[in-house]
C-alpha cells in the first residue's frame, strides 16, 4: 500500500511539472501594473473617495482605512453619524497597519516602515527596515489560475494586475 502511495504521487507531482506543451497566440489573462516613480516616497495629501477598502483601524476617534496597495485614508469619526475625511497617506504596495502610540507601522511593499502620525499635516517616516517582506508586492490573486503576463523586475514594483490581452504568454498557473 505505501509503495502504491508513493506511486500515485509521484505522478501527481510529476503532472504539475510539465511544461504547458499549448501555448495560445492570444488569449485573455493578467498583466502586472508597476508603479510609476519612486515606491519608498511616503506622504500625506488630500482626503480622496475611497475604492478598495482593505482594512480598518481605529484609534482616538480616528479610522484609518486601508486602501489596496494605495495607503491609508484618515477619517474624523468624533461624530459617528457624521464622518469627516481628513487627509490620504500614501504608502504605495501597503497592505496591512498597526499603530502603537502616535506611531503607524504599515508595509510599503517588501519594506516596514513607521510614520510618526502625530502631526497629520507633517507626517514623517521614523524608521525603514528593507526587505521585511521579501517577495510582497501584489501576488496574483488567490483564486486566479490562468496565463499571466510574466513580471520584469526591470520593470520596477508591482502594485496591481490588470486583464488584458495577452500575446503568447510565457507564465501561467
Amino acid at each position: 500500500m505505501l509503495l502504491f502511495s508513493g506511486i500515485w504521487l509521484s505522478v501527481l507531482f510529476q503532472s504539475c511539472l510539465e511544461p504547458k506543451a499549448d501555448i495560445p497566440e492570444q488569449v485573455t489573462g493578467l498583466a502586472p501594473i508597476y508603479f510609476e516613480g519612486d515606491w519608498r516616497d511616503i506622504g500625506a495629501e488630500p482626503a480622496r473617495p475611497i475604492q478598495e477598502l482593505f482594512k480598518i483601524y481605529y484609534k482616538d476617534s480616528v479610522i484609518f482605512a486601508g486602501e489596496a496597495l494605495q495607503g491609508i485614508h484618515v477619517i474624523d469619526n468624533t461624530d459617528p453619524f457624521h464622518p469627516e475625511p481628513i487627509k490620504f497617506i500614501r504608502i504605495p504596495g501597503n497592505s496591512d497597519i498597526a499603530i502603537k502610540g502616535s506611531t503607524l507601522y504599515a508595509n510599503n511593499l517588501s519594506s516596514l516602515i513607521a510614520i510618526d502620525i502625530s502631526d497629520l499635516d507633517n507626517i514623517r517616516v521614523l524608521s525603514r527596515v528593507e526587505n521585511a517582506f521579501p517577495g510582497q508586492g501584489a501576488p496574483l490573486p488567490q483564486d486566479y489560475f490562468g496565463f499571466f503576463e510574466c513580471p520584469d523586475p526591470n520593470m520596477g514594483a508591482i502594485i496591481g494586475w490588470t486583464e488584458k490581452v495577452l500575446e503568447r504568454p510565457q507564465c501561467w498557473r
